[in-house]
């Protein structure tokens, strides 16, 4: 009798100390995972986590998705009481994804993955409490989102990922600028601009917006000239133009100023020339000129000193993918130049 009453004493115990996340876990798909696994996410140890999936999976890249799946699906049901725990979980179920072997094996576990790791690094819990661990997260997510070949999954990863870029502009913009690089790089190739030109479209008016601060100009000049040349090229493709004739012409705007400005000019000699080349041609482009009749005229204000660059939200009608047409062009002209970055590294 003195046994049974210690053993529920320590029982009640235990479970009156028992963590906030765990209690929570009991209501979300915490408690779905093995063991081994909950444990390990619950933690908030990334390493722990991944080694755990690997254990589980037994050299199974078909294993490896399912548990990475299961692991970020319980990760964005503990956003709301342990974002920390939450982001640390999302980031190993990614990299879990990235080798060739499980994305081959498990493709649609890798979309869910990187789908639903977006939705955890742009939550304003993962902004609010740990904004540059949300940014670490966004950057690894986009990175393995851009081999899936899924060009809408590239384009909603990257636009999520842009978006937390500007959020930590203010705290961290070489950070800010770095991600915003990723997501530009991302939506670079033709096949996603053609595919989804109204992501893309929004990706580069952030971006854009990014570059023309002079504080991401002034910590990483030379990744901002990178950004302005891709971002005047990707709004100058015809098929990312129509859906927003006004942000293409703002983003054109924003990356002519950027790669002007005596920062960047002084990194990056030759972006300006680049993009007052890009936007020539652009003004010229009789695919725009039917998109929009007044382009030639807006394009070259921008290269007579006519037109401000503006930093700020442009309106709904300008950059609203939902309403943007989504209509491919028959041009196949690709969106940036393959030798970008060669072409306009500044001075050793």
């Amino acid at each position: 009798m003195n046994l049974l009453r210690t053993s529920l004493v320590s029982l009640c115990l235990a479970l009156a100390v028992v963590s906030p996340a765990f209690a929570q876990a009991g209501n979300s798909g915490v408690n779905t995972l093995p063991p081994a696994l909950r444990a390990a996410v619950l933690s908030g140890n990334a390493a722990q986590v991944q080694q755990a999936i690997n254990v589980l999976a037994g050299g199974n890249p078909q294993r490896s998705g399912q548990l990475a799946a299961q692991v970020v699906a319980a990760a964005e049901q503990l956003l709301s009481t342990t974002p920390q725990a939450a982001i640390s979980a999302a980031g190993a179920a990614v990299e879990s994804v990235r080798t060739t072997a499980v994305q081959t094996g498990a493709p649609q576990q890798t979309e869910s993955v990187v789908t639903t790791a977006a939705r955890i690094f742009v939550s304003p819990q993962a902004q609010q409490v740990a904004p540059q661990q949300a940014a670490s997260l966004a950057t690894a997510t986009i990175q393995v989102a851009g081999t899936t070949g899924n060009t809408t999954v590239i384009a909603n990863v990257a636009a999520s990922a842009v978006s937390t870029a500007e959020r930590v502009l203010a705290t961290n913009p070489a950070v800010a600028v770095q991600l915003a690089a990723a997501a530009v790089q991302s939506v670079s190739l033709a096949s996603v601009a053609q595919g989804a030109p109204s992501q893309t479209m929004s990706v580069v008016t952030t971006a854009a917006r990014i570059i023309v601060q002079p504080a991401a100009q002034q910590a990483a000049p030379q990744a901002v000239a990178v950004i302005a040349v891709s971002a005047a090229q990707i709004a100058s493709n015809p098929a990312v133009y129509q859906s927003s004739p006004a942000a293409a012409i703002q983003v054109m705007s924003n990356s002519y100023a950027a790669a002007t400005s005596q920062t960047v000019q002084s990194a990056a000699p030759t972006a300006a020339a680049t993009v007052t080349q890009t936007l020539t041609q652009a003004s010229a482009n009789s695919s725009l000129g039917q998109s929009n009749t007044s382009n030639a005229a807006q394009v070259n204000a921008i290269l007579s000193g006519q037109s401000q660059s503006n930093p700020t939200q442009p309106t709904a009608s300008q950059n609203n993918p939902t309403n943007a047409s989504n209509s491919n062009s028959n041009q196949n002209t690709p969106a940036v130049n393959p030798g970008l970055n060669a072409s306009i590294s500044g001075p050793s």
